[in-house]
């Protein structure tokens, strides 16, 4: 990909889901505050600064290039960060834990394996940090409840990942197609077994779809991203459903 286009946007949805949806469960679930349209803002170009920053590892090539969109993007977040700190000191201490799922990530694009499974876990596990951030934009202070929600969110998005994967990149191999549908059913079984059976709710259209699409699926990327993005609106709303109504989850 070159860098001389009008504007960098990553054109994986996947990942952009893997941030927009935490970001609007941690955001629906609190109280307003002022500092929340200041973090929408800090997100988005930290998410666009950071993809840059990939692509120069990525393009060793084309490293100025993307270093500088790397940088504009990141002065941009800056502007947004700066007083979004002020106003909740402790988002600084989230965005070092995001840090940290950054640096691997980095290692694994230096080494072009951005494939392995373990790259996939710390990016989702970083992205999904914005339901922390945005709870505690909302509450000033994070507590169990909002690691509780990232951990949702990052059960539900490494299901995903594996479904994707094993109709796409790893579309012959039968045991990984295997292993993404035991996962989707056994997420929502354990959840209503072991703590509600109505946040095992969310997870079940990610379940059928895990069935009903065969590897031999012969659809359109467009189409199964479509799919996906109906999946993640789903269990964004309906945790966020759960957790106005009950106050906790």
């Amino acid at each position: 990909m070159k860098t001389r286009q009008k504007l960098v946007i990553p054109h994986e949805h996947g990942a952009w889901m893997m941030w927009l949806v935490p970001l609007a469960v941690g955001l629906a679930s609190t109280s307003w505050h002022p500092s929340k349209p200041l973090l929408v803002g800090a997100v988005l170009f930290a998410y666009l600064a950071s993809y840059s920053l990939l692509q120069s590892l990525r393009y060793p090539e084309q490293k100025a290039g993307w270093l500088r969109w790397a940088a504009g993007y990141g002065a941009v977040a800056a502007v947004f960060g700066v007083p979004l700190v002020l106003m909740r000191p402790q988002l600084l201490w989230v965005a070092l834990v995001a840090l940290v799922g950054f640096a691997v990530n980095a290692w694994f694009a230096s080494r072009r394996n951005e494939r392995h499974l373990l790259n996939d876990l710390m990016a989702m596990a970083g992205l999904n940090l914005a339901v922390v951030a945005a709870y505690v934009a909302g509450r000033g202070y994070w507590d169990k409840q909002a690691w509780f929600l990232w951990a949702l969110c990052l059960l539900y998005f490494f299901g995903t990942a594996l479904h994707v994967k094993s109709l796409i990149r790893e579309r012959r191999n039968r045991s990984l197609k295997m292993l993404a549908i035991a996962y989707a059913l056994a997420v929502p079984a354990v959840l209503a077994i072991v703590l509600q059976p109505l946040l095992a709710v969310a997870y079940l259209p990610a379940a059928v779809r895990a069935l009903a699409i065969p590897q031999n699926h012969g659809f359109k990327a467009i189409v199964l991203g479509v799919i996906e993005i109906i999946c993640s609106v789903w269990f964004a709303v309906w945790l966020i459903v759960v957790y106005r109504s009950f106050g906790y989850l």
